[in-house]
């Protein structure tokens, strides 16, 4: 009998959660008692789920489990005993939160607006100045 749409996602759920805690596919497919091929299709359907397409797979995983380490300091922070064990647990966020953004290409704007500004810097120094010529010719 077949599995279910809902059963399908809870079981490909369960085996992508492992995946990122690092259990590999044959470690998978052993643990859990399937084919290998059915642990790839389960972790497929997880990424598809998560929204991610083939193509970012990777990055997919990546920014689920860097999701889950920010929650889970989260968590910590609150638990936090002392103002060296907070500050701490705030670097950890902020450099958890720069590598998601990173991951996401989100300091790309910034980069490309400073490589305009350079450009431009760069037209400016190389053009005559209008009103006293190009140098004195």
């Amino acid at each position: 009998m077949a599995a279910n749409d809902a059963e399908l996602d809870r079981e490909a759920e369960k085996v992508y959660r492992l995946f990122k805690k690092g259990v590999n596919r044959l470690q998978l497919s052993r643990r859990l008692g399937m084919s290998y091929e059915v642990v790839n299709r389960r972790l497929a359907r997880a990424r598809k789920n998560l929204g991610g397409d083939a193509m970012a797979d990777m990055r997919t995983d990546t920014e689920s489990s860097l999701d889950d380490l920010i929650r889970e300091s989260h968590r910590n922070l609150q638990n936090a005993e002392t103002v060296m064990e907070r500050n701490s647990i705030i670097r950890t966020i902020a450099d958890l939160k720069m590598r998601k953004a990173k991951l996401l290409g989100l300091e790309q704007p910034a980069k490309l607006t400073l490589e305009m500004e350079n450009a431009a810097m760069e037209l400016l120094h190389t053009q005559p100045d209008p009103v006293w010529g190009d140098g004195g010719r």
